[in-house]
């Protein structure tokens, strides 16, 4: 049997395991029931796996790989369990949100199966039958898209619900399975889809790496207890250890429950506060937000309100407020609430560092989307001189990111450390020309940049190291220098090399290539400053310019 059909079948094997233990932890749990239904679909795959890989001839193949079409499935089911795991309640409760994940999905199932629009026809390899690439790639660029729209939304939801996660044990919980779909994406896209379409080829790990990623997430979920949990059997315990002020109030106003968060915050025992008016713990201005809440109202109420301690301080608290009804009868409130002293107190000293924040991030990812756009267009580019064009537009590109990056990462946000932004940049600039045997070397002394030199000042060192790795070292050993330090309120900077060096008939005030006269423009026209250029042992570039304050 062929090895890579035996894993396969290995696979479909787990999958079917996985997918039962789960289910019979708990039936009646939705979360349970998807899953059970997405390790059914997958088993089902890598058995259809194992079947074409090894398949005998042409014909038997194409039976399998025909029966492989339901994979977009796949996709759509695994958005739906995350929006299951991450509560997206509100969500789940529109059939437009179903239409909208499964709908697409059997449309290239549909697709798939009838054409070849988006296997392109099937090859022999090494580990067994496996698909092509279609040459008209309208319809498969479409559909890859879409996948990778859903696996990045899916993984986004992932992460947003880990970032928010407060307790410690869901924030376990999240961590497993973060690590376990993210690593399965992307050895998904990386065997299915990126490799492929740069023509190297080796066995699809989309399968397999699920399976392991799967059984990750598993074992975290069953260790901190997600799939065995019910509403009914976690309601003590979530009332105990919750964070946020529970109260429930009788359909008369008094107080049936406060849990321990809101009888340590207002100070009270729970002898003092159950059977009390509710009132008593709401200051005397604020009782009009609660006083004449209509029972008969739907939905949720939300009301920032201040409450009153035990010793009388106020303090500001965010609370929801949703009616009891059983039997259409009402039989009080539900108030949650939660402690707003210390957002408030934070609130203002944080609100410009992350506005700040939230606009470097964004300039960077839309520099970075820039930057993939110019890749992937120099692909479909054969003059060497315009790719090379675009490359050089993409590095400039990166080395603003870059700035926009180590702001946002930094506690400063005005200022970047040079050294390390420096470093960065020159390295991802010698690894971009694949210049192995180039060695770089950074000095740069303890200089802050603000933006706006960083962007121009990294620009520049950008301009004159690509100089160096494309013209100075012919046969591709050398050596080049950065320097950067401040003398007494001037800033100077030195990119040197070893290498041939600028003819001498070469001004490059004056010189064809932008790059240079780029190079002037900044220096001279944006931070009014001095350049030289030094010929000896190579080249020298020796920039000099005032300090901004």
């Amino acid at each position: 049997m062929n090895i890579y059909a035996g894993l396969s079948l290995l696979v479909s094997y787990v999958f079917l395991l996985l997918g039962t233990y789960i289910y019979q932890k708990d039936s009646k749990e939705e979360l349970n029931r998807v899953f059970m239904v997405f390790c059914a679909v997958l088993g089902y795959l890598a058995f259809i796996e194992f079947g074409y890989r090894q398949a005998e001839d042409f014909n038997t193949a194409y039976i399998w790989l025909k029966a492989a079409s339901v994979w977009p499935f796949t996709i759509a089911i695994s958005l739906h369990l995350v929006l299951i795991y991450t509560r997206k309640v509100t969500l789940l409760r529109k059939r437009i949100i179903y239409f909208l994940i499964y709908a697409p999905a059997f449309f290239f199932f549909l697709l798939d199966l009838t054409t070849d629009q988006l296997s392109g026809g099937y090859r022999r390899e090494y580990w067994g039958w496996t698909y092509n690439i279609p040459e008209n790639r309208l319809l498969y660029n479409i559909n890859i898209a879409w996948s990778i729209l859903l696996v990045v939304l899916f993984v986004s939801l992932l992460l947003l619900y880990w970032y928010k996660a407060e307790e410690p044990v869901e924030k376990q919980r999240a961590t497993y399975v973060s690590v376990g779909v993210c690593v399965t994406a992307i050895i998904g896209i990386a065997t299915e889809v990126a490799l492929p379409m740069i023509n190297i080829r080796i066995p699809e790990l989309a399968i397999a790496s699920l399976a392991a990623g799967i059984g990750f997430v598993v074992y975290g979920l069953w260790k901190y207890e997600l799939f065995i949990l019910s509403p009914t059997a976690a309601a003590e315990d979530i009332v105990v250890s919750m964070s946020n002020l529970l109260f429930l109030v009788k359909e008369d106003g008094t107080i049936s429950l406060a849990n321990h968060a809101a009888l340590h915050l207002l100070g009270y025992s729970e002898n003092e506060l159950v059977g009390q008016p509710f009132r008593r713990v709401v200051a005397e201005h604020e009782w009009e937000k609660t006083e004449e809440y209509p029972l008969e109202r739907e939905g949720m109420s939300n009301e920032e309100i201040l409450f009153k301690t035990k010793d009388g301080r106020m303090i500001p608290v965010l609370l929801s407020i949703s009616v009891i009804r059983k039997d259409k009868r009402d039989l009080g409130m539900v108030c949650v609430g939660s402690d707003l002293t210390d957002r408030k107190q934070v609130e203002e000293a944080h609100k410009k560092e992350l506005l700040l924040k939230e606009i470097h991030h964004r300039v960077k990812n839309n520099m970075q989307i820039i930057s993939s756009l110019l890749s992937l267009q120099s692909q479909y580019i054969r003059n060497e001189m315009y790719r090379e064009m675009l490359k050089e537009s993409q590095n400039r590109i990166k080395s603003m990111a870059l700035i926009h990056e180590k702001l946002y990462q930094s506690r400063d946000l005005e200022n970047i450390d040079s050294k390390e932004y420096i470093m960065d940049m020159v390295n991802k600039l010698v690894r971009s020309y694949g210049a192995t045997y180039i060695a770089v070397t950074v000095e740069v002394e303890d200089v802050s940049l603000g933006v706006d030199i960083a962007v121009p000042c990294g620009l520049i060192i950008n301009e004159l190291a690509s100089n160096c790795l494309k013209h100075a070292f012919p046969d591709g050993k050398g050596e080049i220098t950065v320097v950067l330090r401040s003398v007494d309120g001037t800033i100077e900077l030195t990119v040197a090399d070893n290498g041939v060096g600028i003819p001498e008939d070469i001004d490059f005030r004056n010189a064809e290539t932008f790059g240079l006269r780029l190079v002037t423009m900044l220096v001279e026209d944006q931070l009014c400053g001095t350049i030289r250029l030094a010929r000896r042992k190579g080249t020298e570039f020796y920039i000099t310019f005032k300090e901004t304050k």
